[in-house]
């Protein structure tokens, strides 16, 4: 499956996610996390010691599927 990277459609889909859901909006509004800088909802392609690589972010789908808790790229936490 592929994952669509739209800083903000991203924004939008979880703005609704929360509203419909009711849940708390704890991304940044505008997807730049407040500890690393980096957009959330932008990929980060990563490569390891083993030649496998990942990406981090938080694509459209997922923004619209799941409450976004944290950085996809530094980790760090937005409810503590």
């Amino acid at each position: 499956m592929d994952n669509t990277y739209n800083i903000i459609e991203a924004v939008k889909a979880q703005k609704e996610y929360c509203e419909t859901n009711k849940a708390p909006h704890f991304a940044p509004t505008t997807g730049n996390c407040w500890s690393c800088g980096r957009n959330i909802y932008s990929p980060i392609k990563h490569g390891s010691a083993n030649n496998r690589e990942y990406t981090t972010g938080v694509s459209v789908e997922k923004a619209g599927k799941e409450l976004v808790t944290g950085c996809p790229h530094c980790n760090r936490s937005y409810c503590d």
